[in-house]
């Protein structure tokens, strides 16, 4: 917390690698206002619970227009919380991400899924449903087998890889920090409280995930070129995502003692 202010953070991340659940997560804190997609070309997805001025509620057009001053506003709008943040996907809006990353006052947060099949498979979901979202309660759309050509995922995962690559590589120009972490760590012993502490506030109280999984874990009931697509990644590190196991739902964490103090 820089004088007395609320620390400020953006969380980079690229579709289907668990924004949702980490931004629900850290709006669970009392301490902390954690919006989702501000700057998604679909809407301002401002965080669920939050009772902003309506003054401040804003439309697409302001934002698109002069970037830099909505995020001033976002960044007055915290209220008493210690920390204010929103995530920033892929390819949503290049003048904004250019704002956060030449602030070195603005804490990081690079979010990554491990697995590229599952986050390749996930995004298809979503595009052939439209939903991109699933809160309380949860979405009950049928899930669609998805056809994936082993070529595009490839590309696919490719331009995730180039999409961190560059924020990284801007981050150390400048020498600038951040805080890396994964989907598949954030249940793991430890991970949530180090965000916590990067972001300067405490462990304490249970977080309570609003955002819920969609879909099966076997993605051979998903895939329906399933093994067409095993044999046309064979010796490729992405055939281990293909048969690799999906993590559990979070729904809550609770801290141990150890990791509140």
């Amino acid at each position: 917390m820089r004088g007395g202010e609320a620390a400020r953070f953006v969380i980079f991340a690229a579709p289907r690698t668990g924004s949702n659940l980490l931004c629900s997560l850290l709006n669970a804190h009392p301490d902390i206002l954690c919006h989702h997609g501000l700057f998604n070309p679909g809407g301002i997805h401002w965080a669920r619970d939050w009772q902003g001025s309506s003054s401040f509620l804003r439309g697409i057009p302001e934002r698109d227009t002069d970037p830099a001053a909505f995020i001033d506003a976002v960044w007055a709008t915290g209220g008493a919380a210690r920390a204010i943040g929103f995530k920033m996907n892929r390819d949503e809006n290049d003048d904004a991400a250019r704002v956060l990353l030449r602030d070195p006052s603005v804490l990081k947060i690079l979010l990554r899924r491990r697995n590229r099949v599952r986050t390749y498979v996930s995004e298809e979901i979503a595009r052939l449903t439209g939903i991109w979202e699933s809160f309380d309660p949860p979405a009950e759309t049928a899930i669609p087998a998805v056809h994936v050509d082993a070529d595009d995922l490839v590309r696919h995962t490719a331009l995730n890889e180039a999409h961190y690559a560059a924020i990284e590589e801007k981050l150390q120009a400048s020498r600038q920090g951040w805080f890396g972490t994964y989907y598949e760590a954030l249940a793991d012993p430890g991970e949530l409280t180090g965000i916590l502490a990067f972001l300067g506030v405490e462990a304490h109280a249970p977080l309570l995930a609003a955002s819920h999984k969609r879909g099966t874990g076997d993605l051979a009931a998903i895939v329906e070129n399933f093994d067409e697509l095993a044999g046309a990644l064979r010796g490729t590190a992405l055939l281990d995502d293909l048969y690799g196991e999906d993590v559990p739902e979070l729904s809550r964490h609770d801290f141990t003692a150890q990791e509140r103090h």
